[in-house]
């Protein structure tokens, strides 16, 4: 077992100058390096071939079978629009500036294959494949053959990775983009030449032209550095985040001089409804927090009386105490995460008893049912509300939304991260992929947190390869501290076992060959539409107005909530208006009202939507609309063959009740 034994020198002992070089070293020092140097035998490029052609079957069975939905018809507009004269361009006459290089593959996809949703999706599918082979890159990096093979698998079979790359939209390209720039990173890592660096660089600026989320990754360029505690590499990854980051900011500006201004109307954070919660939190006085601190000293230092150094003593003794005082103030992620850095620093110079542990515990735990009791006297019930309240910002609910890419996955590594900062603190070296966790999960999804309480589970892409890199990484080095003779024995069986728990086989088998079972039917709502006979002065109404647009050709009026449409609308003409298509916006239940009440009007038919159905669409609707549009006044005239979308329809007044 390697250990690290702490640094005596200082800065004026060594110098200032090399003062930077060991700081490096002496970080560098922490991790244990993994890298793989064993070569791939014939029996592995063989199973590799098996697990693309798996991979690439998977994908593409099914491809066409339901319609567009998501999204997805916001690529498909533009991408027909190239198709007719070259340029990118909505309904509305905006120039779309998102994924355009997606959009003229699409076009170019189009025009073989003839207009359809295979056609539109084929792009994201060959991209899905690609990255399995990517990925097969990038683990090289940290496992052993066999555990490569299964990463590579699990990418291959995951469903939200299959969902992606059956998705005519460009997060298969973004999480492509981002395994590529790893690949080129550790290449640079292993070789020390600058032109990795660079063809990282730009694989990763495309990639923000994809997605601008892809700065996020911009971390992991400070990886090589910060684990071979190599100054020079530290300075060019420094220069490499800078470049990454000035490409995001001249992507993001070029994408917001195609948009119009901001709406009239502002959107939510998500839905979620935590951080509103706070306002119930107890407004602390300046002699309630005096009286917080001088109870957090008292008590950080009754848990380290016993840790012998005296400065790591005070070092630890702070952190608990600043930790207890976060908590005090209903700052859970940054209390946990100084009382745990405080008990690394004493285990790692001295030890607490298990009994000072425990009441540091028991401390705990009553203050966190003292303020579970307060927010709920305050009105606040559920416990995603109170976790809001108890966090803020930045959130950490972006964090457990990636583990939606596998629940298995993120114990798995949880279980590494206990490991490792139990092993941290008993002063021994932890392995160089946790580090890579940090850069390229953890600090990007933290900062994702500071704009977003919640957010959706696509808006993780960026981390999604690194975060089940990672938690395999995590499962190969937790058997390994088995013994290496273990290892060699059950490194295989082990490996497949924990990809068939990743995967989930059940969950594996129900997103391929899709149907409408899992996908909201525009496509049959705009075909029943189609099929009816036209009468003067009738009017279609949309949920979904980009699906029903791309599929209708037009619609006269959007159904929407104002809040849920959000910064989607623009000033037309004095009316809000959906700024992609131009379609006027009824946001009230008085604007459906006014339509209703029109003596000249036809029948209206409102196209409801089997999207965002966790709620009936209440939420999307308001309570106004959904109330009127589940009233008697309104009936069904046709339902989708997902069981959800349906057609409402109210005869027109010459028709009479």
């Amino acid at each position: 077992m390697s250990s690290v034994r702490p640094a005596s020198d200082n800065a004026s002992q060594i110098g200032l100058r090399q003062f930077p070089s060991h700081v490096l070293r002496n970080l560098a020092s922490l991790f244990e390096q993994t890298s793989v140097t064993a070569r791939a035998s014939t029996l592995t490029w063989a199973v590799l071939a098996a697990i693309l052609i798996v991979g690439a079957g998977i994908r593409f069975w099914g491809l066409g079978n339901v319609g567009l939905h998501g999204d997805e018809e916001t690529m498909a507009m533009p991408t027909m629009h190239i198709v007719q004269d070259g340029q990118p361009l909505l309904p509305s006459g905006m120039y779309y500036p998102r994924a355009v290089a997606q959009l003229y593959l699409m076009a170019a996809s189009v025009q073989v294959f003839g207009e359809s949703e295979w056609a539109f999706r084929l792009p994201s599918v060959i991209c899905g494949v690609l990255l399995i082979l990517l990925a097969y890159g990038v683990g090289k990096r940290f496992l052993q053959p066999a555990w490569n093979l299964a990463f590579t698998a699990a990418v291959a079979l995951l469903p939200e990775f299959i969902v992606d790359a059956q998705t005519a939209r460009m997060y298969s390209f973004l999480m492509a983009s981002v395994a590529g720039y790893m690949m080129l990173l550790f290449a640079w890592e292993r070789t020390d030449r600058v032109v990795y660096l660079a063809a990282a660089v730009a694989v990763l600026v495309v990639g923000l032209q994809f997605h601008t989320l892809a700065v996020f990754a911009a971390f992991m360029a400070l990886y090589p550095g910060l684990v071979r505690g190599e100054l020079h590499k530290v300075l060019l990854g420094g220069v490499a985040f800078v470049a990454i980051v000035a490409g995001f900011m001249f992507v993001d500006h070029w994408i917001g001089t195609h948009y119009p201004d901001a709406g009239e109307v502002q959107g939510d954070d998500g839905g979620a409804g935590g951080p509103q919660a706070g306002e119930a939190i107890p407004h602390l006085s300046l002699i309630l927090l005096a009286l917080a601190a001088t109870a957090a000293a008292a008590i950080s230092t009754f848990v380290v009386a016993r840790v012998a150094p005296r400065i790591p003593a005070i070092a630890a003794g702070v952190l608990i105490a600043l930790g207890l005082l976060a908590q005090f103030a209903y700052w859970y992620h940054a209390g946990v995460v100084l009382m745990a850095a405080g008990i690394v620093v004493a285990f790692r110079y001295g030890t607490i008893s298990p009994v000072r542990l425990a009441a540091l515990a028991a401390i705990c735990a009553v203050v966190a049912a003292i303020q579970l009791y307060l927010l709920h006297a305050g009105g606040v019930d559920s416990i995603r509300q109170m976790l809001g309240a108890m966090t803020g910002r930045p959130s950490v609910w972006p964090l457990i939304t990636v583990s939606e890419y596998s629940v298995t996955g993120a114990l798995v590594l949880a279980a590494g991260v206990i490991v490792a900062v139990w092993r941290l603190a008993k002063g021994r070296q932890i392995p160089d992929f946790m580090l890579l966790m940090v850069l390229g999960v953890w600090i990007p999804l933290l900062l994702i947190g500071v704009f977003k309480w919640s957010v959706p589970l696509r808006y993780t892409a960026v981390q999604a390869v690194p975060f089940v890199l990672t938690a395999f990484a995590a499962a190969q080095w937790l058997l390994s501290l088995r013994g290496q003779q273990r290892v060699n024995r059950l490194g295989a069986l082990a490996a497949a076992v924990v990809l068939v728990l990743v995967v989930n086989p059940v969950a594996v088998a129900r997103t391929v060959n899709p149907g409408y079972e899992d996908h909201p039917d525009h496509q049959g709502a705009a075909a029943f539409i189609q099929s009816l006979p036209y009468r003067e002065g009738d009017i279609v109404i949309a949920e979904d107005v980009l699906q029903q647009t791309y599929y209708l050709g037009r619609v006269d009026y959007w159904l929407q909530s104002r809040e849920a449409a959000g910064m989607f609308v623009r000033n037309l003409n004095g009316q809000l208006a959906d700024f992609y298509t131009n379609t006027p916006l009824i946001g009230t239940a008085e604007d459906l009202q006014r339509l209703v009440d029109r003596p000249d009007r036809g029948a209206i038919y409102v196209i409801g939507s089997g999207e965002n159905q966790e709620d009936g669409r209440r939420r999307a609707r308001g309570p106004g609309l959904a109330e009127m549009l589940e009233s008697s006044r309104f009936r069904v005239v046709w339902r989708g063959r997902d069981g959800l979308t349906t057609v409402l329809m109210m005869p027109a007044p010459s028709d009479g009740k």
